[in-house]
């Protein structure tokens, strides 16, 4: 037998087996062709070279890591408790069903998906941010490697799995709040319909609209508005249209827009109504300190988001039956920033 007094490399339990890379790769992972006979003749290999004892031992013991992987695409514009609150359900979600959470590390040389399907370390895999790599989609998706996204998403020639919130409900409805109340000058500020999920914002606030006979300006709306100083210009320009109530879908462009309402000697909600987007901590205490009052809010029950996340993908990666599109509902949340007309 072998003696060896140091772990050995992939390549050399390759070349042990007399296989290729991927053969090695395949068996580890327990994916892909490989004959009973070869499959036994690398794992002599890796018992001889002790190639990663612990974790290829468990793994290969009980065909699974009981591990749970996460790819998070940060974004400016996005306040960094919205992930935050996320990634903590993710990780109760996966602990209450008996998984640990390995979070992969942004590498410039190697993307996640190729980490990802070409290790042991993780059963499956959740994706969450604002602009994803498609690359990594397609390619844990080709190799039918388990996924969800957190978030809506289209892409072409794929039917992901994703679990999110509604968002075109959760806006449709703070718009019919406002309607309501009284208001049909009602503006928007939003960041990019080029995103699904600012897109079913936009699509909730105009089924709104059309629901209620409230006819759709173009000139009420403004895309785009991603930093506080975006929110800033966007209510500068929005407040030459003279609206009555605003919806606001960012936490930043929230605080930069409430700033352009007091610089314009406005009063909330005496002189315009506001809702905000997310029930964020500090956005609330920044406007009540501001303002001197609550922000309504369209809230986005994060925690749940990711522990709904994880039980989906386990669900996925156990066999189970799993329905591609998943929605959680928005609440609205009605504080003292909106009146009646």
């Amino acid at each position: 037998m072998m003696r060896v007094t140091r772990s050995s490399n992939l390549i050399e339990v390759a070349k042990a087996a007399g296989v290729s890379n991927m053969t090695v790769s395949r068996v580890i992972n327990n994916s892909g062709n490989v004959s009973e006979k070869t499959r036994q003749k690398v794992l002599k290999a890796i018992k001889e070279l002790n190639y990663q004892p612990n974790l290829i031992a468990r793994s290969l013991a009980r065909k699974k890591t009981n591990i749970l992987g996460l790819v998070v695409y940060t974004e400016k514009g996005v306040h960094p408790a919205f992930y935050n609150e996320i990634i903590n359900g993710v990780q109760k979600g996966a602990s209450e069903l008996g998984y640990d959470l390995l979070v992969f590390a942004n590498r410039e040389d190697q993307s996640y998906s190729d980490r990802i399907t070409h290790s042991s370390f993780v059963d499956g895999v959740i994706f969450m941010g604002v602009k994803i790599n498609q690359h990594d989609i397609r390619n844990v998706h080709e190799k039918g490697f388990p996924y969800v996204f957190i978030g809506k998403r289209e892409i072409e020639g794929i039917q992901p799995y994703f679990i999110s919130p509604d968002y075109v409900k959760g806006t449709r409805m703070a718009t019919e709040h406002l309607i309501e109340l009284g208001h049909t000058k009602i503006g928007f500020i939003g960041q990019s319909r080029i995103i699904e999920p600012d897109y079913d914002k936009l699509l909730g606030y105009q089924e709104a609209l059309f629901k209620h006979h409230v006819v759709y300006n173009p000139q009420l709306v403004f895309e785009e508005s991603q930093t506080q100083l975006d929110g800033y210009n966007a209510m500068k320009e929005l407040l030459k249209q003279k609206p009555t109530a605003v919806i606001i879908n960012n936490t930043y462009a929230t605080i930069g827009a409430t700033t352009a309402i007091k610089e314009a000697g406005l009063q909330i909600p005496e002189d315009i109504s506001v809702i905000g987007f997310d029930d964020n901590q500090e956005l609330n205490e920044q406007f009540n300190d501001f303002i001197g009052l609550e922000l309504s809010t369209i809230r986005i029950p994060k925690v749940e988001l990711g522990k709904e996340a994880a039980k989906m993908a386990i669900s996925l990666l156990e066999g189970n039956e799993t329905p591609k599109a998943n929605f959680i509902d928005l609440h609205f949340m009605k504080n003292s920033s909106c009146k009646k007309l």
